[in-house]
């Protein structure tokens, strides 16, 4: 038995094969670190695009973006420019009778440089169109009942508006 391993068409080939796998496992590969992102650290974000109560539906994924570097010690871990991600849980269009619109929009997620989605919390961005109810009932009763078809306003959330948001829970990022 002894004889098969010594044979040098068998030795050679096992002996790399055994080098490459002590090389393969007993290394860890590159300099890698982890650092922990605390729960409740926060981090300011803005809309990347105008989001209107008529363009958006509940249950869409909507992005924002982080506004400045956030870091663990001098470690960045989150970059500016990262992409959250928000989802709409109310989108009312203006209605008739002088019904105003409303948006709402929870911020869930952000990208961290390693590429995890870490969960988010903070408040919702609510915002609501102009009521115009009180002036289609008036004018529908005093000059013309087609005043009552009048609409109110959509809800809007410019580009580049602020929310600030907390991460939910304690993460570890990997920094190269």
């Amino acid at each position: 038995m002894l004889k098969k391993f010594i044979n040098p068409l068998v030795a050679k080939p096992t002996a790399y094969l055994l080098l490459i796998c002590l090389s393969l496992f007993s290394f860890k590969s590159g300099n890698v670190r982890e650092v922990s992102l605390q729960a409740g650290t926060p981090i300011a974000l803005e809309t990347v695009q105008r989001l209107a109560s008529d363009a958006v539906q509940a249950g869409q994924t909507v992005d924002f973006k982080v506004r400045s570097d956030i870091k663990v010690g001098d470690v960045v871990v989150i970059k500016a420019g990262s992409i959250a991600k928000g989802l709409v849980t109310r989108a009312n269009i203006a209605k008739g009778l002088g019904k105003e619109g409303q948006i709402e929009i929870q911020i869930k997620s952000v990208s961290s440089v390693d590429g995890q989605q870490i969960p988010v919390v903070g408040n919702n961005i609510y915002r609501q169109g102009e009521d115009k109810q009180t002036l289609a009932i008036v004018l529908g009763v005093v000059l013309c009942i087609l005043f009552l078809t009048m609409k109110g306003k959509n809800a809007e959330i410019p580009a580049g508006t602020t929310i600030d948001a907390n991460t939910a829970t304690n993460m570890m990022i990997s920094i190269n």
